[in-house]
């Protein structure tokens, strides 16, 4: 027996019409199919002299048999496929929703290729070996039941004639599915275009949530899933039809040799030649269910299991906190997501928050000296990262980070914005406690620019502004100093940055962060490794442009040694395993002839 989990529940959900026609529609097929086999036994019976059954009544039967045909053809082709489509629409969409519920640091705790997995190639599998077999399983399971009620009627001693006329179903199948490989291929288009979404998604998260965007990149999911679906549907209606073509060819055929074999049944004067024509189809209809049930219901049972997988994914990367006070807090989020999901107006009524939202209210509050406390930190037991770590960071004051690979730096951030959570110490901002600000006013008030830059496949105007009202002389003053107004220039903000900014350059992208950053006038920025792939003149273009930001704490990871940054910094802190080595001005830790001076030089050789 199968249980339903919170994701698979979205199959069915508002979808039990649609399922309910699909079954009842495969059901009065199954009585269409075990009426034939009685039909044909009655007309060549009829034909061969006898009279049980008038001449009217079998007219009735077949006019039945044919309506009953087109009632489980028009069941299919508008809810048999509506079905599977919708339940595919509705998990996408479910399982989007809760993942933009999640934290940062829960988010990253699995590789990305397993949502775009689960939420592309694992769930076309369950759509096809589950939500598309339901129906056709029901069928297969009354034809089996009924065919063996009606044998019972009859001795069983004939054996089937071979088909020779065999090819005309794959013909009709063939000529009806003519289109069919150009909506495969527009089918194809649209599940890349939906991967690259899911793509741009998952790098991106965490500007997603640190510009509080949730509700409109949940709206524009829909909407690039429910384009695939249009798609999906046009193609599954199109193998329905090649199915209907093919199964009533498949009846032409079979009428055809039933009628040649009552013919040589006659002339040689043997048994009932419409018995010989029921025997041959009930056991065909006996057979289907023996050999190809199993099969079907383990397949079906195994995609099914998918739901189970993924979602026990998402839900184990949530990391446990101990204290009642985060329990507690634990069960309201998951009870705030379950009634903003089951709202269908929720994501509407966000929206028009957003953009209702004045300058005023967008101006963060977040203020003062950045303390780092006793920070401990390992990604494993026994290999510490951070040991004991202090820091401070003055407001208004300009810090470099420096170290060799492995020494922490990037992890100072990463805690600071609550993505890791050190085993021990504090983080305090402004005299509060990262800890009581919580993720949410922590991303709100923070900029954090990463070395891989969130450009989804846009205008720059979009990419920037994250689909956020702002006024034109903010987005031209911003596009200014961060030095975008050549670009802005020669392809204007209508320009499409191409999947994952490939339109763009390096340095282009990254100066679009900046901008993004700019817009939402936050005290504090953070910056790790962001001109890693930049060329040394680039990477002082995109670093000059961050220094020039008037009235904002900032904290840069740099790889790049680079005295004409270094010496306009405030600060430079040195880090060797897991502390602050040295520290001071680029002057002032040149004169010291320490660890930095060692890691200068061996740089500029």
């Amino acid at each position: 027996m199968l249980k339903c989990n919170p994701l698979s529940r979205n199959f069915f959900k508002n979808n039990s019409l649609n399922l309910f026609m699909a079954v009842l529609g495969t059901s009065v097929l199954s009585l269409a199919i075990l009426s034939v086999p009685q039909l044909f036994q009655i007309l060549i019976d009829y034909l061969s002299g006898s009279r049980e059954y008038s001449l009217k009544g079998i007219i009735l039967l077949t006019a039945g048999i044919f309506l009953m045909e087109f009632f489980s053809a028009v069941a299919t082709y508008f809810f048999r496929t509506k079905f599977s489509t919708r339940a595919v629409l509705q998990y996408r969409n479910f399982a989007c929703d809760y993942l933009l519920k999640k934290k940062v640091a829960d988010f990253y705790a699995s590789n990305s290729s397993v949502y775009l997995s689960a939420l592309s190639n694992d769930l076309m599998k369950i759509k096809e070996q589950f939500l598309d077999q339901i129906p056709i399983i029901t069928q297969i399971i009354f034809c089996g039941i009924g065919a063996i009620i009606v044998m019972l009627r009859y001795n069983v001693f004939l054996a089937c004639m071979s088909c020779v006329l065999s090819l005309i179903p794959f013909f009709a199948a063939l000529y009806s599915g003519k289109n069919m490989g150009e909506l495969e291929e527009r089918l194809s288009t649209k599940n890349a275009e939906y991967l690259a979404f899911l793509k741009d998604f998952s790098i991106g998260f965490t500007i997603i949530k640190s510009y509080k965007v949730e509700a409109i990149f949940s709206k524009l999911h829909g909407a690039v899933n429910e384009k695939t679906e249009e798609t999906m549907l046009k193609r599954e209606r199109c193998v329905e039809k090649v199915n209907y073509f093919a199964a009533i060819s498949g009846y032409v055929t079979r009428l055809s040799i039933l009628f040649l074999s009552a013919y040589i049944a006659f002339t040689r004067h043997s048994i009932s030649i419409g018995t010989v024509i029921a025997f041959s189809q009930l056991i065909h209809y006996l057979i289907d269910p023996l050999s190809s049930l199993p099969s079907m219901l383990t397949e079906a049972k195994a995609a099914y299991r998918l739901t189970d997988k993924f979602w026990d994914t998402i839900k184990r990367e949530e990391v446990p906190q101990n204290t009642p006070e985060n329990n507690r807090v634990k069960e309201e989020q998951i009870a705030e997501m379950q009634t903003a999901i089951e709202d269908k107006k929720i994501v509407e009524e966000q929206e028009i928050r957003v953009q209702k939202q004045s300058p005023d209210e967008s101006i963060p509050s977040l203020r003062g000296e950045i303390l780092f406390n006793q920070i401990c930190f390992s990604y494993s037991e026994g290999k510490e990262v951070l040991k004991e770590l202090n820091l401070r960071v003055k407001e208004g004051e300009k810090v470099v980070l420096l170290g060799t690979s492995g020494s922490g730096k990037s992890t100072i951030l990463k805690i600071l914005m609550s993505m890791e959570r050190a085993q021990s110490g504090t983080i305090r901002v402004g005299g509060q406690d990262t800890m009581d600000l919580g993720e949410d006013r922590l991303f709100k008030e923070i900029s954090y620019i990463q070395q891989e830059v969130f450009i989804f496949d846009g205008t720059i105007r979009e990419n920037i502004s994250l689909f956020q009202n702002y006024r034109e002389d903010e987005l031209q003053s911003v596009i200014e100093r961060a030095g975008l107004r050549n670009l802005v220039k020669e392809k204007g903000l209508d320009y499409l940055c191409g999947e994952n900014g490939a339109a763009l350059s390096g340095g282009e992208r990254q100066r679009i962060s900046i901008a993004r950053s700019l817009l939402r006038k936050t005290p504090i920025l953070l910056a790790d490794e962001i001109t890693a792939s930049l060329d040394k003149e680039n990477s002082y273009l995109v670093l000059d442009t961050l220094l020039n930001i008037e009235n904002t704490t900032e904290i840069l990871v740099l790889h790049d040694l680079d005295s004409r940054i270094l010496s306009r910094v405030d600060r430079i802190c040195v880090l060797k395993n897991g502390k602050v080595e040295e520290e001071g001005s680029f002057t002032e830790l040149l004169e010291k002839k320490g660890y930095f001076y060692a890691l200068y030089h061996v740089e500029a050789e």
